[in-house]
């Protein structure tokens, strides 16, 4: 017991390490200005269902965009709201005829507009089929070299294509994931935001998490050629690439599985290709602020991993390759999924050896490596702007050790009841109640200016 408990704390260690200092001298940071040798195309794709209250958010992102090489295709997934409504208001759409590639399976379309007051702006209207169905018709319709793949909460940043188009430079390149932030945690326009702290524990929680999992998760991961998900919120493909693995598989887990695939493609096919992580292409997605609706997010997200998980289960350590496949089945199931440190260890230790003094070690041990990694994702942050005012800092300070031995442990929970869900019922999607960020009473979020879109 004493021996798999040290052996499983020593991966614990050992991954959490390679998390601070990998992005801690990667020396990495935000460049002032973005310079563009030359605009590739981009196809942005962004599925809707029931998105009435953020998409308008969305698409002031995408018409200010400070680009202009792309086209961006709103994809209504059958939505029962107002949805298509307020796009046929602010865009004023017209029936145009465009010939689909053939790709994957999708519920047949409706109708595809473009609009009179952004040409670059289109519309693909179908029968709902899920955010995979979504994206694959999505595909189909789209005509550039390059995919973006975008959630209808996230806005994207002035010169997010720009920093995407700077790292497809690179041929090399097949895939890239962009930074994704908690768009409560900011106030302003999105083209100035500022970063803020004065807000509700579970936005705080979701905020810590994200600066984390990006700054600190992703750039490792990058480093180590080990990028297991680019996130379904701000994702770049080649176009090529997503047909040759013929779009994506319907799965509550669609941007883990695609990225897993793409990874196959690489060993198979594209040896000398990669995945990438790009901390400077920004984007801001609103995040669940509620525990009803942060649980059944997060329960998704299991199920998704899970099923993935079993999915690939043949291709480990062969088609997926020995970076990848360790950090799934090490950081992700045994650390993540299976959580035997330290909050489950502890206690059997207590109960079966009674050894008091190696609980209290890692105990503490863990508590300190955890507000020493919440430390460095904010030192990480900072090289790219995102930097907090000394009130907000003082107020994070006193914040991270009480989110260590508190939210933190919600973990516990995500993880064990999205797995009895997924085998309970996997098919089921769970989707997240929005409510605009434009319109929390704890603070204005990113704001849309109506007079921008329109």
């Amino acid at each position: 017991m004493i021996y798999a408990t040290l052996v499983l704390f020593s991966l614990f260690i050992l991954f959490q390490l390679l998390y601070i200092f990998i992005p801690l001298f990667s020396g990495k940071g935000r460049s002032e200005g973005i310079k563009l040798l030359e605009e590739k195309e981009f196809s942005i794709l962004i599925p809707a269902f029931n998105e009435e209250k953020t998409i308008l958010n969305c698409l002031q992102g995408i018409v200010n965009l400070g680009y202009s090489n792309y086209e961006a295709i709103f994809i209504n997934d059958g939505s029962s709201d107002q949805t298509m409504k307020v796009l046929y208001e602010y865009l004023d759409l017209k029936p145009i005829q465009r010939t689909p590639t053939q790709i994957g399976q999708h519920e047949p379309a409706r109708g595809f507009y473009q609009s009179a007051n952004f040409p670059r702006v289109f519309l693909l209207d179908k029968e709902n089929g899920g955010k995979a169905d979504a994206l694959n018709a999505g595909i189909a319709y789209s005509k550039k070299s390059l995919i973006i793949t975008l959630d209808a909460d996230s806005i994207l940043a002035p010169d997010a294509l720009a920093a995407m188009n700077t790292s497809f430079e690179d041929e090399k390149v097949l895939a890239a994931g962009g930074m994704i932030q908690i768009s409560q945690g900011f106030t302003g326009s999105h083209i100035k935001p500022k970063p803020v702290f004065n807000l509700p524990g579970i936005i705080r929680y979701q905020i810590i998490q994200y600066l984390t999992d990006f700054y600190l998760h992703k750039t490792t991961q990058e480093k180590l050629k080990s990028i297991t998900v680019i996130a379904g919120a701000f994702g770049a493909f080649r176009r090529h690439a997503l047909l040759e693995i013929n779009g994506y598989r319907k799965t509550v887990g669609e941007d883990l599985d695609i990225t897993l695939r793409i990874h196959k493609l690489i060993k198979t096919k594209y040896k000398k290709h990669k995945l990438i992580f790009v901390p400077q292409a920004l984007c801001y997605t609103e995040c669940p602020s509620s525990y009803k609706a942060l649980f059944s997010q997060r329960f998704r997200w299991q199920r998704g991993f899970i099923d993935c998980l079993l999915h690939f289960r043949k291709s480990y350590f062969t088609n997926l390759g020995f970076p990848v496949s360790i950090y799934l089945l090490v950081d992700s199931l045994i650390l993540g999924t299976l959580n035997a440190y330290p909050t489950i260890l502890i206690p059997i230790i207590l109960l079966f050896t009674k050894n008091y003094s190696m609980a209290l070690f890692f105990l503490s041990f863990t508590f300190l490596l955890a507000l020493f990694r919440s430390i460095m994702a904010l030192l990480v942050a900072g090289r790219f702007g995102h930097v907090y005012s000394r009130k907000d800092l003082l107020k994070i300070t006193l914040f991270v050790p009480f989110e260590i031995l508190t939210y933190r442990l919600l973990g516990l929970v995500f993880v064990t009841f999205g797995t009895i869900l997924y085998f309970k019922d996997k098919d089921v999607w769970n989707n997240v109640d929005r409510i605009g960020t434009n319109k929390q009473s704890y603070g204005e979020g990113i704001m849309l200016n109506r007079k921008e879109v329109g």
